[in-house]
């Protein structure tokens, strides 16, 4: 039994290692040239691995950068419990700034999707919730990305800290909604 559990973690790992190896050929591919035009063969080999290997651990080209986007949002999250004293939202913006190089490859590459798809997955509403909670998960999620979609494409010009107060001081968007409103109600 010992030597099963040797050979899986040793598959595992090895594993990994293709899978890593294929982000980060991705990511330097896109980095050069557009996405559309890499090809799964020139991937692999940039990754060094096989095409059997590519498809094995996944369909396309496009669960890679998913794959990577809720990695790192995992990873961000654990450290978030971890570390209980910590501002979430800081926190939160802190981890979108510290992607930012993948971040900003991801939207050259007109992929921007992927990256709502990855925020409603980690915070947005889900069958299961009562249709109340479902409506404020979406709402907060579509704030969220609507935050860090504008930050991404301005080229991360305010820190991490100056948007979280940004989006913590959201007052006076309700002040204006309730000027847009008397003004139609008149």
């Amino acid at each position: 039994m010992e030597v099963f559990c040797y050979i899986m973690n040793k598959n595992e790992i090895a594993n990994n290692i293709v899978k890593e190896s294929l982000t980060d050929a991705l990511f330097t591919l896109m980095s050069k040239k557009e996405f559309n035009d890499i090809t799964i063969t020139e991937l692999s080999k940039k990754a060094g691995v096989s095409r059997l290997s590519f498809y094995r651990n996944y369909n396309n080209k496009e669960e890679i950068i998913v794959k990577y986007l809720d990695d790192k949002a995992n990873q961000w999250w654990e450290k978030q419990i971890s570390d209980r004293s910590g501002d979430v939202i800081l926190g939160m913006f802190n981890h979108f700034y510290s992607e930012r190089d993948k971040l900003s490859i991801i939207y050259k590459a007109g992929l921007s999707h992927l990256l709502y798809q990855n925020i409603l997955d980690c915070s947005g509403p889900s069958k299961d919730l009562e249709n109340k909670v479902a409506y404020t998960n979406g709402w907060v999620a579509g704030g969220i990305f609507g935050f860090v979609d504008e930050w991404i494409k301005r080229g991360f010009k305010e820190s991490p800290k100056e948007l979280a107060n940004i989006f913590k001081n959201r007052k006076d968007y309700y002040t204006n909604m309730d000027m847009i409103e008397n003004s139609y109600l008149k």
